[in-house]
């Protein structure tokens, strides 16, 4: 599989869950407080957001976008997650507000001078306040470090466990209702370049009666349809399933044997069988 970089990775899940909720790009626009040509370029590849952007698309689409946030030292080796400057999106009109220091009243800086006879030397006294308000600054440059080291060290330990599983997507069903046959699919595909290439996806089914521990596999895709989508049919008659709610999920399992349960959680649907129809 082709190695894709996060701003082909973030255009597809954009592209993705936008028709999957029947919204314009004007619309998802507005809901991330974003202008309309930056978040063409984002969808189309060209930039990749800025953090304030990226945790608004977090907000709204979910969980789908963390797989873009995480650090690919393969992309940047030098540069780490920031955002190269060819990449920078224009800045949107309303960045998010800064935060001002009121403790201490403002006052224009005052310095003493006395003057002495003589050949004696002239030397500035800095007041209380300026003192005060340079060991303040030291103060918050020091926490400023020490937050941004343990970002760095958190992002490198949350890399090494999130890509140690494949990553997978749902497709569908996408309705509220199902008759006996069910068709499912979804993404499935390796977190990292290196990583080991998938083995089989399982679709899974839950409903009242069955122990919840021990979810039914309806069927097992083996083979990529196309592009990392998986898919398979199954009958629900034929598997038993009582008509009313049921649980449908999917798990996705790579060829060394790591496994990736339930990436995109569980989905409910309405089961109707087609002679009760």
């Amino acid at each position: 599989m082709p190695y894709l970089t996060k701003k082909e990775k973030l255009r597809r899940i954009l592209t993705r869950e936008r028709e999957k909720r029947g919204l314009s790009q004007q619309e998802v626009a507005d809901a991330v407080n974003a202008s309309l040509r930056n978040y063409q370029r984002w969808e189309s590849a060209e930039t990749f957001p800025q953090p304030y952007s990226l945790r608004k698309l977090q907000e709204f689409f979910g969980e789908c976008i963390n797989e873009v946030m995480v650090y690919d030292p393969q992309e940047h080796p030098l540069q780490g997650d920031r955002v190269l400057a060819g990449d920078q999106e224009e800045p949107e009109a309303n960045p998010p507000p800064e935060e001002h220091d009121d403790q201490f009243p403002s006052e224009p800086f005052s310095e003493t001078v006395e003057e002495q006879t003589g050949p004696a030397n002239i030397e500035p006294r800095i007041s209380p306040t300026t003192q005060r308000r340079e060991k303040k600054k030291l103060l918050l440059f020091g926490m400023i470090v020490l937050i941004l080291i343990l970002v760095i060290v958190g992002m490198g330990i949350l890399t090494n466990y999130v890509t140690s599983k494949p990553g997978g997507a749902w497709i569908s069903p996408t309705g509220n209702n199902v008759s006996d046959v069910i068709s499912f699919a979804a993404y499935a595909y390796p977190t990292r370049p290196g990583d080991p290439a998938i083995d089989h996806v399982n679709f899974t089914i839950y409903w009242q009666g069955v122990d919840p521990r021990q979810w039914i596999i309806a069927c097992v895709a083996r083979k990529p349809i196309r592009d990392d989508i998986y898919a398979c049919t199954a009958n629900l008659r034929q598997l038993g399933a009582l008509p009313g709610t049921i649980k449908i999920s999917f798990d996705v399992y790579d060829r060394k044997g790591n496994k990736n349960l339930a990436p995109n959680g569980e989905h409910v649907v309405l089961y109707t069988p087609a002679s009760s129809v």
